[in-house]
């Protein structure tokens, strides 16, 4: 197997589906009329929803308030919140800020004539984003802001379901992340927020995800030795074919594969920690991880499309839609847990 060649010299096919634009017509399912895949993980959705739905209501019926008040305590709660992360919202802020102002730059990519009508058809489809690679450089930033967040009040009052073992092993899927950006262009995003930007996104959570899931590493070793083994494992058994190198396709299912654990792990332990009086990082964590994740599987869902000659072992494809629609659901039920908890405490 062979590299593919640069971005500017590759098949306008392939240069469609690195951009995230449907050249073809998706694969539809004949039960439900939606892409190969969505069907299944739309599915998953909404049996978690379902679950989530009658937990809150449990919750609710047994707690002091509900109906209308429980709402408007709710506000109040979001209000509060707000006033007390000025920090955080500073930071989102400013990472908002130099997204809007690179994607103000607008189009600076360059094409050759064979590229240029593809690359024309991608900004029709995504006139605002430029390109759907946008939607992951900004997932990218905005974990950057709830990392630091977490990392700046880590400790003061009790755990956090950011930390410990969510956290390392989301360094694990940031370092495979990491090592496939060195090891292939391939993966690269591209659009006003592509190129470097996403990879120095990557290697700046590596140090503070080593810091909040150093605990983790040190207490269970073993067991995470385990899980990183069975994820390899899993991730070399279900992989694009795209690189033209299989161990760097194996890298990208594994950071995929690892952050689908991380956002179980995320879900687990927003039901097991007891927040007495949580910390303003962690309604801020809850509030932002729903959205960033919400993008990836939006993307992956909307913007990939499933093609068989770029499966090169397993079921990849199902990996990133249905993954990512399964760890977007972890993260909306873990903050529904959150905030249906702080309705109760009123």
């Amino acid at each position: 197997q062979t590299h593919l060649p640069s971005a500017n010299s590759r098949h306008p096919f392939l240069l469609d589906l690195q951009l995230g634009f449907r050249a073809t017509p998706p694969v539809v399912s004949a039960m439900s009329g939606l892409p190969a895949g969505a069907a299944e993980a739309l599915m998953g959705m909404i049996v978690a929803m379902v679950v989530l739905y009658v937990e809150l209501q449990r919750r609710a019926g047994a707690g002091p308030v509900a109906g209308p008040r429980a709402w408007t305590w709710y506000l109040h709660d979001c209000k509060k919140l707000l006033r007390e992360c000025v920090p955080e919202a500073v930071g989102l802020l400013a990472c908002l800020t130099v997204a809007a102002i690179l994607r103000a730059r607008g189009d600076i990519r360059m094409t050759d004539s064979e590229d240029s009508e593809a690359w024309e058809q991608i900004k029709k489809q995504w006139p605002l984003l430029i390109t759907a690679d946008t939607l992951l450089s900004l997932q990218a930033m905005l974990r950057v802001v709830v990392l630091v967040s977490a990392l700046l009040r880590t400790g003061r009052r009790g755990p956090a379901p950011l930390a410990d073992e969510t956290s390392a092993l989301w360094l694990g899927a940031a370092t495979a992340r990491v090592a496939l950006l060195l090891n292939t262009e391939a993966y690269t995003l591209d659009g006003p927020l592509g190129g470097k930007l996403p990879m120095l996104c990557e290697v700046a959570v590596l140090p503070i995800l080593f810091v909040l899931g150093r605990r983790a590493l040190t207490r269970a070793p073993f067991a995470l030795a385990t899980v990183f083994a069975l994820a390899v494992s899993f991730a070399s058994r279900n992989y694009l074919l795209l690189a033209g190198d299989q161990f760097a396709d194996c890298l990208f299912a594994l950071a995929h594969a690892l952050d689908i654990l991380a956002a179980f792990a995320y879900l687990v332990r927003t039901v097991l920690i007891e927040s007495r009086s949580p910390d303003v990082s962690v309604g801020f964590a809850h509030l932002l991880m729903p959205i960033q994740q919400a993008m990836s599987a939006y993307y992956w869902l909307q913007a990939f499309q499933a093609v068989p000659a770029l499966v090169g072992g397993g079921m990849p494809f199902e990996l990133l839609q249905i993954g990512n629609s399964i760890s977007l659901g972890a993260y909306l039920g873990a903050s529904a847990l959150f905030f249906a908890e702080a309705v109760e405490g009123r």
